[in-house]
């Protein structure tokens, strides 16, 4: 799309910042409960063009440590059903500030900036996304949340940026194993082939419009199950790198002391279907006790019942948290 009344010089960034107000002390059934800072929205970036939302807290538990949550695909800074939303609230009252962005392009933020690959130019922004939390409010480290591409630009940002000092990665990168490939036949393939209604479902597809389809299809029953038509394969799909190379980056990620914990779905069971797995497809990288991974089956890629939502705010806080405590 064309932005013909895209401005010729960059925006000012307080043209539309709001101030923060000063929190304050309330006093609930004899209790000290400390009310939430309000939230800021700014403009950085090297040609103020990124746009994005400050969550301050009154209690840190780290004074020089913030999170920034990165944006997954297409999606504007507000996360998938408002994940980052809930994360940087939840956050805030744990005692972290956050930072949640859109990436050029998407979102409020301007389609300004470096050409090249797209997992190089978010690492760029993320990085200025960080010098504003360092100029701005003195931050030195930052930990990063990015659920699906997020996750892959969390990870290649890390590497160029040492002042990321950990990473909590949804949806990641996934390379079979003896184990992935046994449990895919198990509990994909097995039951599909018990399935008669994916034996005429096959049959409409292969046999169309041949005699033995006609019947067969008065053989079996008709099905009840919903007509489902599938979206042809694109070529924008994610692409990991080998796993050779995905190893000397986590290798080099664990080198520099950055913190991981990943979370897989059952969103990503065409990859990855069981919890020990990223561990095994990865054999050989020295994690020094740096990694944790947690594997939610039951749950889809973007979390959209609210009970999976809430269990993922909850463990993604409570990781963040923890990686932002001083050792």
């Amino acid at each position: 799309m064309s932005h013909p009344t895209m401005p010729s010089v960059p925006f000012a960034a307080s043209a539309v910042t709001a101030p923060i107000v000063t929190p304050h002390e309330v006093v609930k059934k004899d209790k000290t409960v400390d009310r939430p800072t309000s939230e800021q929205a700014v403009v950085f970036g090297s040609h103020q063009h990124l746009v994005g939302v400050f969550h301050p807290t009154s209690r840190p538990v780290a004074q020089k440590t913030a999170a920034i949550f990165i944006t997954p695909g297409m999606l504007h800074s507000a996360g998938p059903f408002r994940l980052h939303v809930d994360l940087a609230s939840t956050l805030g009252s744990r005692g972290v500030a956050s930072l949640r962005f859109d990436l050029s392009g998407i979102g409020e933020s301007l389609p300004v900036g470096a050409a090249g690959r797209s997992l190089d130019r978010a690492s760029a922004e993320i990085s200025q996304a960080i010098d504003w939390l360092q100029e701005q409010h003195s931050i030195q480290q930052v930990i990063l949340f990015g659920l699906c591409s997020g996750a892959d630009d969390s990870l290649h940002a890390a590497q160029q940026d040492p002042r990321v000092c950990g990473i909590v990665a949804m949806d990641a990168c996934g390379y079979p194993t003896a184990r992935f490939r046994w449990n895919r036949v198990f509990q994909h393939y097995l039951p599909r082939l018990a399935s008669i209604h994916a034996w005429e479902r096959l049959t409409r597809r292969v046999l169309n419009k041949t005699r033995l389809t006609r019947w067969l299809l008065r053989v079996f029953p008709k099905s009840t199950a919903p007509e489902y038509s599938t979206m042809p394969m694109g070529t924008d799909l994610r692409e990991y790198p080998s796993r050779e190379i995905a190893k000397q980056e986590f290798q080099r990620l664990v080198d520099q002391g950055c913190r991981l914990h990943l979370i897989y779905t059952g969103g990503v069971s065409d990859t990855y279907n069981y919890a020990e797995q990223f561990f095994d497809m990865l054999r050989g990288v020295r994690w020094k006790n740096l990694a944790t991974v947690d594997h939610f089956p039951q749950m889809d890629h973007v979390a959209i019942l609210c009970e999976d939502r809430q269990k993922i705010v909850d463990r993604v806080a409570e990781r963040i948290v923890d990686f932002a405590r001083p050792n």
